[in-house]
């Protein structure tokens, strides 16, 4: 027995001890492995990352020109008149804007008008299909497209209509309906009561009257359709009563013509919204 268990004591000292030097590197082996997969997402998240900062910015760039390309389309030479000291009266020829609905709808046979508000980047378009999807992604030449555009809700009346939704997408580059977050400020509220919306070939000033954030399911500010006038009436009230900022002009009635415009706050439904009544019709200079 006293041999046997020298015999497993001399089997235990000749057995091979860890080698510590083997281990350590092993577990290198296994950091530096660890590390270049780390460093190689790293470096593919960041490569991924600049590729679509860079897509995007492209993008912007590209509907920048294209939306400056449109604005073209109506800038026409048209005649001046000035009197002059004496009395006499002599003409000249000036570049202006000049909207131009055949030439829109030439561009675009799903065109309704255009939107502009002076000191702004909201100088677009109005289109319409027939849902809410195709122009969510889709620029005013009806390509594909982030942007998106400045469309109607399909379900509400048109710029015609009692009630009309424009929508438009919050772009991080200033673009499309960004501005209207500015009407959370007092100053640019004061500055910017009034917008330009040309419907067919006709030009009108619309007066806005209340600015405020809702959500998007809220029924009871995205209600397409109204039972009568007075139906129409609750639904003016009730949106006038959310404004944050009060305008100098008076609440309109179940005989006006409303827009209301709206654009996403953020991801959980949020919506900035700006409502606005049809005012004067402009009569604008031809050439």
């Amino acid at each position: 027995m006293k041999e046997e268990n020298n015999r497993v004591e001399n089997q235990t000292a000749q057995s091979p001890k860890p080698d510590k030097k083997k281990s350590f590197r092993l577990s290198d082996r296994a950091y530096n492995i660890v590390r270049f997969i780390v460093l190689a997402v790293a470096a593919g998240a960041l490569m991924y990352a600049s590729f679509n900062l860079t897509t995007s910015y492209l993008n912007y760039k590209e509907d920048e020109q294209k939306y400056a390309d449109i604005e073209n389309m109506f800038v026409q030479e048209v005649q001046v008149e000035q009197v002059e000291n004496n009395g006499d009266i002599s003409y000249s020829k000036t570049k202006q804007w000049v909207w131009d609905y055949d030439a829109m709808l030439r561009f675009n046979d799903e065109a309704k008008g255009y939107i502009k508000l002076d000191g702004t980047r909201i100088q677009y378009p109005i289109v319409e299909h027939e849902d809410n999807d195709f122009y969510l992604w889709r620029g005013v030449d009806k390509v594909k497209n982030g942007s998106g555009s400045i469309f109607i809700d399909y379900r509400t009346a048109g710029l015609e209509g009692r009630m009309c939704v424009l929508y438009g997408h919050n772009m991080l580059d200033g673009s499309m309906f960004k501005q209207l977050m500015d009407y959370r400020n007092d100053d640019f509220c004061k500055k910017h009561g009034t917008f330009d919306i040309y419907v067919g070939h006709h030009h009108y000033i619309y007066y806005v009257f209340s600015v405020f954030s809702g959500k998007d399911v809220d029924e009871k500010i995205y209600q397409y359709g109204f039972k009568d006038d007075a139906d129409f009436q609750n639904w003016i009230s009730r949106v006038a009563a959310k404004t944050r900022y009060h305008f100098p002009v008076e609440q309109p009635t179940a005989d006006d013509k409303i827009i209301m415009c709206s654009t996403c706050v953020d991801d959980y439904g949020n919506r900035q919204l700006v409502c606005m009544y049809r005012g004067e019709e402009v009569v604008d200079r031809q050439s």
